[in-house]
C-alpha cells in the first residue's frame, strides 16, 4: 500500500511539472536583444526551470501559485528587467524572492491576493522603476521598502485595502513620478494630506472621479493661518468653512433666489446635527461631520443602489 502511494504521489508530482511545462514558452526577439519566458495556468514556479538564464522578461498570468518561495529569481539576476507575475493567486511572498535581481526594472503584481508588502522583498533591486500592486488586499506596506528603491518612477497600489501608509516616506522616492492610490479606504483627513505630500513632490497623481486640487490650496492657506496640522480636525473645520464661504458667495450672485428650498433644508440638516449635550461643536464643525458621514455612507448606497436610486431601479 505504501509503495502505492509513493507511486501515486510520484506520477502526480510529474504531471504537474508537465502541465507547467506545456504552458510555457520563450519568445526571442533578435531585434529588440530580449528574450521573453511566458507563461500561464501553472500551480508553482517549477516551470521556471525550463527558462534560460539569459531571460530579459517573465511573464506569468493566469495561474494559481498561493506562494513565490525566496529566491526564486536568483539565477536571472544578470539578465532580467520585466517580472510580470499579475493575475497568479499569489497570496504570500517569502522573504529574499527576488534578491539578487539587481537589473529588474519592472515588477507586475497586480491581481493577486497579497494582503502585506515587506521590505525584504527587495534586497538589491535598486534598479526598480515600476512597482505594480494595484488590485489586491493588501492593507499594511513596509516603510523600510521606501529607501531601498531609490529609482522607482511609477509606484502603484490603488484598489486594495489600505488605510494608512507613512507619506513622509515617499520623501525617499527620489524618482518618483507617478502614483496610483485610488479605492483604497482612506480616511479623510489623511488623504488629504497623502495628496500635498505628493503634489508638493511634484509627483502626478490622477486619483480618479476626484479632483483635490482646490482642498490642497485650502490645506495650505489653512494651515499657514495657524489652524493646525492635517490630519487634525482644526484644519478641516477650516476647510470646510471656506467651502460653505465659497458656495455662499456662488449661490448669492443671483442663483440663491432660485434654490431657497435648498438653502432652508441646508440649515435644518446643519440644525438636526447640533449636538445637544453641551460639547460646544460650531456650525462649520457640524457641517464638516455631516460631509465626513455621507462620504462615507453614499458610496456603498451607490454600489448596492438600495437607496437613492430611481424608481424601477
Amino acid at each position: 500500500m505504501k509503495r502505492l502511494l509513493n507511486i501515486f504521489f510520484i506520477l502526480n508530482l510529474l504531471t504537474n511539472v508537465a502541465s507547467d511545462t506545456i504552458n510555457c514558452q520563450t519568445i526571442i526577439e533578435k531585434s529588440g536583444n530580449t528574450v521573453t519566458f511566458l507563461c500561464t495556468e501553472l500551480t508553482s514556479l517549477i516551470g521556471l526551470e525550463k527558462a534560460s538564464s539569459n531571460v530579459t522578461s517573465i511573464e506569468i498570468s493566469d495561474s494559481k501559485i498561493p506562494n513565490v518561495p525566496g529566491h526564486s529569481f536568483a539565477r536571472f539576476g544578470l539578465t532580467l528587467v520585466n517580472l510580470d507575475l499579475h493575475g497568479s493567486g499569489i497570496e504570500t511572498i517569502d522573504s529574499f524572492a527576488f534578491i539578487g535581481l539587481t537589473r529588474l526594472e519592472n515588477l507586475i503584481l497586480w491581481g493577486n491576493k497579497l494582503r502585506a508588502v515587506y521590505s525584504n522583498w527587495f534586497i538589491n533591486t535598486y534598479s526598480l522603476k515600476t512597482l505594480d500592486l494595484s488590485f489586491n488586499f493588501i492593507e499594511v506596506i513596509d516603510f523600510n521598502m521606501f529607501p531601498l528603491l531609490p529609482n522607482l518612477e511609477n509606484f502603484y497600489f490603488d484598489y486594495n485595502q489600505i488605510k494608512y501608509i507613512d507619506y513622509n516616506m515617499f520623501g525617499y522616492l527620489k524618482s518618483l513620478k507617478n502614483v496610483k492610490f485610488e479605492k483604497n479606504p482612506w480616511q479623510w483627513g489623511f488623504r488629504a494630506h497623502l495628496i500635498w505630500q505628493l503634489e508638493n513632490l511634484h509627483v502626478k497623481y490622477n486619483e480618479e472621479w476626484e479632483d483635490w486640487s482646490w482642498m490642497n490650496n485650502m490645506i495650505k492657506e489653512c494651515t499657514e493661518s495657524g489652524y493646525g496640522e492635517i490630519p487634525q480636525d482644526t484644519v478641516l473645520d477650516c476647510i470646510v468653512a471656506k467651502l460653505l464661504d465659497y458656495t455662499y458667495e456662488i449661490f448669492s450672485t443671483g442663483m440663491i433666489q432660485q434654490n431657497v428650498d435648498c438653502v432652508l433644508k441646508a440649515r435644518q440638516l446643519v440644525r438636526c446635527m447640533r449636538p445637544k449635550n453641551g460639547t460646544g461643536n460650531t456650525d462649520n464643525e457640524t457641517a464638516r461631520r455631516v460631509l465626513e458621514d455621507y462620504t462615507a455612507i453614499l458610496p456603498t448606497m451607490l454600489q448596492s443602489q438600495a437607496r437613492f436610486s430611481k424608481p424601477g431601479f
